[in-house]
């Protein structure tokens, strides 16, 4: 992770030393400091613009800060990456350059609520309802799992419109202060993987929004540049979050020497092969575009890379032996988080028809 920990230094100076000398025990725990080094650390502002006030890091830069985090604590990758992935893809509204300007200057968090906890349900069919007011949307529902739910400064949640104008097919996402009349936290989680994510269930009863913290997303059925803008940071920055977490087994497999030559480099150059793909779709990309194929090319990438990792996680673990295993209990959280990858939208199978359908011409749906 040369690359890596050298754009973490650049743009996070001293992060990385703070997160290892915490530990990932301490850091996958359920009162986990990680994300309050990561305030601290000035990485909420990481991907603001630098006209903003932020460090205008790249998408490839976002790359390398989610593999480090990863490597050092899953569950901090994995609730970082929301709030990255939401400032990247956020469509305008009227609030928006003011919002990532105090993202910027005051180190806020902005969690994002798009799941709603039902097996097998769209993320782009919510069934939040935004009922139509005289000078914005009153809304009322649950998003779960949610994310940052603890440190969350403002949440975003998708929504489906009701007024006069819609059918309800129309999405939006709001913009809402955590600490807002009608915003609640409620326990969700009782699995001890990514405990320190802060992964929850908010709930949101009666919240008035005003239309200036609106942004309208269109028919969820056209991928357009909102869409495609939001699959597209999520799909990469996710994967090289769990591309951190084997990285993190492979590290001590390596400091440990453990295993032969040719196991290391094997485990090094897998892990290698799928970041380089990462950067390769990062770069080709241009966010804020209509740009399905670029949104598969993504897709195609995680669901290799997650097969990747899991391989190699899986040898990393053998290596390393199974005292480690039982004892420090470290490579037993890694070799679980890994997993994790497959179960975030879509997944593989509910991708498959739609991504067959796209390379004999049709438009990419996500259904």
């Amino acid at each position: 992770m040369t690359d890596e920990l050298s754009t973490a230094e650049r743009l996070l100076p001293g992060l990385d030393r703070q997160l290892r000398e915490t530990g990932t025990a301490e850091l996958e725990s359920a009162t986990s400091p990680g994300l309050r080094i990561f305030r601290q650390a000035g990485g909420p502002g990481l991907v603001v613009p630098g006209e903003l006030g932020g460090l205008g890091a790249s998408l490839v830069d976002a790359l390398h800060i989610q593999r480090v985090l990863g490597a050092r604590s899953p569950s901090l990758a994995v609730a970082v990456n929301m709030h990255v992935c939401t400032v990247l893809a956020m469509p305008p509204c009227a609030a928006t350059e003011d919002l990532l300007r105090a993202v910027a200057g005051d180190h806020l968090y902005i969690a994002s609520g798009f799941g709603e906890g039902r097996p097998g349900a769209s993320v782009l069919a919510p069934t939040m309802r935004a009922e139509r007011l005289e000078k914005g949307w009153r809304l009322n529902g649950a998003k779960k799992p949610c994310s940052l739910s603890e440190s969350m400064d403002f949440l975003t949640a998708s929504v489906a419109l009701s007024s006069a104008d819609t059918d309800g097919s129309e999405m939006a996402l709001a913009i809402i202060p955590a600490d807002a009349e009608g915003v609640s936290v409620r326990p969700f989680r009782s699995s001890p993987v990514l405990v320190g994510s802060e992964t929850h269930e908010v709930v949101l009863t009666d919240v008035d929004v005003p239309d200036e913290c609106m942004s309208l997303l269109g028919d969820p059925q056209s991928l357009n540049a909102a869409l495609s803008t939001a699959f597209h940071t999520f799909e990469l920055l996710v994967t090289a979050s769990y591309v951190g977490a084997a990285s993190g087994l492979v590290e001590t497999v390596l400091e440990r020497r453990r295993g032969t030559a040719a196991e290391r480099v094997e485990l090094v150059g897998e892990l290698e092969t799928v970041m380089a793909s990462l950067e390769a779709v990062a770069r080709a990309c241009e966010l804020g575009q209509d740009d399905p194929a670029g949104v598969a090319r993504a897709l195609y990438v995680r669901y290799s890379a997650q097969r990747t990792i899991e391989r190699v996680a899986a040898l990393a673990t053998e290596l390393l032996g199974g005292t480690p295993y039982m004892v420090s209990g470290v490579s037993a959280t890694l070799f679980s988080a890994v997993r994790a990858l497959a179960f975030h939208p879509p997944s593989r199978s509910a991708m498959a028809d739609a991504l067959d359908r796209f390379v004999l011409g049709e438009p990419l749906i996500i259904p």
